[in-house]
């Protein structure tokens, strides 16, 4: 039989192209149905997601800080998915929503109600936090968002509503800040570059946390503008981010500083808990300090060429002398006044609940051998003992190192949240020791002292009879300023400054403060800026201090 070749080959060809059809049905109807059926769905459904109301962050009072405004969009066709949008306002929205819901669309976005309060609430971006407590509560204030799932044609028009998921909204914050008080602080630096903080004694809540210059957190709300208003809004943003005064950084825990004589507390306390010094323990201030070829001068003669003659701690503290502190942490030397400074937690970040926090820097020799390559020198100690050289501290870190004092030695971690309980431990200073040095602050806001805006009202209070804790008890200020050279010096030998005031007061003393703490602890830290160079504790720092003080005993 003679075989047909061109016939096999034909009907092999076509048992092959047969079976891979086959196959490829079997393929698509079977093995990759689901994968299919889920593609032709997803042409065919739609999720719309629905945004979550974001919480709001509360005051000490319960009031808000911020609110949640609504803005409103007229959809000009409603089933089609992608409709042109119209913003339009309220009382319009609302008319609509009386008769015709379907065609109105809204969002949310943030209003600030406090500038002076930008730093610490911080900004939305993109419906993120940005900033102080934004950014880190930002899960927390977010809540969970919705979604519409709708099926659609072709032609992108929604036929049914297959599926709706609820919003769940965000959960509110409640702070210990007071939003009044922030605002006359501010008030209080008139423009000068600087920061202020308030806290509770008792319990290390803050209720003022500011930096000046602030700027306006409501530049950064996301809501629909004109091209005309984006482009402003757009410039506004670029002027701010490059504003030499640094209006968007947060100084008060971000800044790091030499404390200049506000440091001088921390030695007398080392000097004390070491047993070098007692109350009556004195040095002979003969305005120049001199080690061999060197020469450390106090403030006092540097600037009005005086001495003060024999010097014990209270008339240090008082007068801030610099030669009675050099002698002091030469006594005690450099490790062990690192040590004391460590025990106070300086040199690391506070656990406060804002991101961004710089550590500051507790020097002693054997960082300076390994970082700078040196050995360290006696003038290295004399520097360290009255807040200079290589020391740097933040604002926070010194408003929690003088919350303690004012609290019994209990050093509480600063929280901004109001119904988080007081974390205090003790800082393991004796009784005596804390007595003298509040005694020495007290002093310096007496006649004769440094802090002479205070001088008036510690007359009519103190008594050099009672302890410290009773003359606070009375309404006495115990305080300390200081004035803190950093930088090179200039050609003719200046260096810039800032200043410092800290103090404590029982803010009842004048009238009845309903919702104010028993005892407050207030620092202020005052910047040199190009027209002013040298910014003092006393002239500069301390008159912001008075003021909020004034402020808080004729209005709460």
């Amino acid at each position: 039989m003679k075989i047909n070749f061109r016939y096999l080959i034909f009907s092999a060809f076509w048992a092959v192209f047969l079976t891979a059809i086959l196959l490829r049905f079997l393929d698509l109807q079977l093995w990759q149905y689901h994968k299919f059926e889920d593609l032709a769905n997803n042409n065919r459904n739609f999720s719309l997601p629905i945004k979550a109301s974001r919480g709001l962050i509360f005051d000490r009072y319960d009031r808000p800080l911020l609110l949640n405004q609504r803005q409103y969009y007229l959809i000009t066709d409603p089933q089609q998915l992608y409709s042109h949008l119209k913003v339009i306002d309220r009382d319009t929205a609302l008319n609509y929503l009386a008769t015709d819901s379907a065609k109105i669309l809204s969002s949310d976005y943030r209003e600030y109600l406090f500038p002076a309060l930008s730093h610490v609430l911080g900004y939305l971006s993109d419906d993120k936090g940005q900033m102080g407590l934004e950014k880190k509560f930002n899960d927390r204030l977010a809540g969970i968002d919705g979604v519409k799932e709708f099926e659609v044609n072709a032609r992108l028009k929604k036929q049914k509503l297959l599926r709706r998921t609820e919003t769940q909204v965000g959960q509110d914050l409640n702070t210990s800040l007071d939003p009044e008080l922030s605002t006359i602080a501010m008030e209080a630096m008139q423009g000068q570059k600087g920061t202020v903080l308030i806290s509770d004694a008792r319990s290390g809540k803050i209720l003022t946390l500011i930096s000046s210059p602030s700027f306006d957190n409501n530049l950064f709300t996301d809501k629909d503008l004109s091209p005309e208003q984006k482009s402003k809004q757009q410039d506004e943003i670029n002027r701010l981010l490059a504003d030499p005064a640094q209006s968007m950084f947060n100084r008060s825990i971000a800044g790091s500083y030499p404390p200049g004589s506000i440091f001088k507390l921390v030695t007398a306390l080392a000097g004390l808990e070491s047993g070098k010094i007692d109350r009556d323990t004195s040095v002979l201030d003969e305005g120049v300090l001199k080690v061999d070829d060197f020469e450390y001068r106090s403030w006092y003669y540097w600037n009005y060429g005086k001495t003060e003659g024999e010097v014990n701690l209270l008339k240090a503290l008082a007068r801030s002398n610099d030669i009675y502190f050099y002698k002091v942490a030469e006594w005690v030397g450099a490790d062990t006044l690192a040590e004391t400074a460590r025990q106070f937690s300086f040199g690391q970040a506070t656990l406060l609940e804002l991101s961004s926090q710089a550590s500051g820097l507790v020097p002693d020799p054997k960082w300076k051998e390994e970082t700078v390559g040196e050995k360290w020198y006696l003038g290295n100690t004399y520097h360290f003992g009255i807040g200079q050289g290589d020391l740097l501290v933040t604002p926070l870190q010194i408003q929690q190192f003088i919350q303690a004092l004012a609290n019994q030695g209990q050093m509480c971690q600063p929280s901004l949240l109001k119904s988080e309980p007081a974390n205090c431990h003790n800082i393991g200073v004796k009784d005596s020791s804390l007595d003298l040095v509040l005694t020495g602050m007290m002093q310096a806001c007496n006649q004769g002292g440094t802090a002479f805006p205070f001088f008036e009202r510690n007359s009519r209070v103190y008594n050099e009879a009672n302890t410290a804790a009773q003359n606070l008890n009375k309404g006495a200020v115990a305080c300390k300023t200081g004035t803190a050279e950093f930088g090179a010096a200039d050609e003719k030998g200046t260096r810039s400054a800032h200043g410092w005031w800290v103090g404590m007061v029982n803010p009842s003393y004048a009238k009845a403060t309903e919702g104010m703490p028993e005892r407050i602890v207030i620092t202020v830290l005052v910047e040199s800026d190009e027209a002013d160079q040298i910014k003092e504790g006393s002239y500069d720092a301390a008159p912001v201090g008075k003021k909020i003080l004034d402020w808080i005993e004729e209005n709460r």
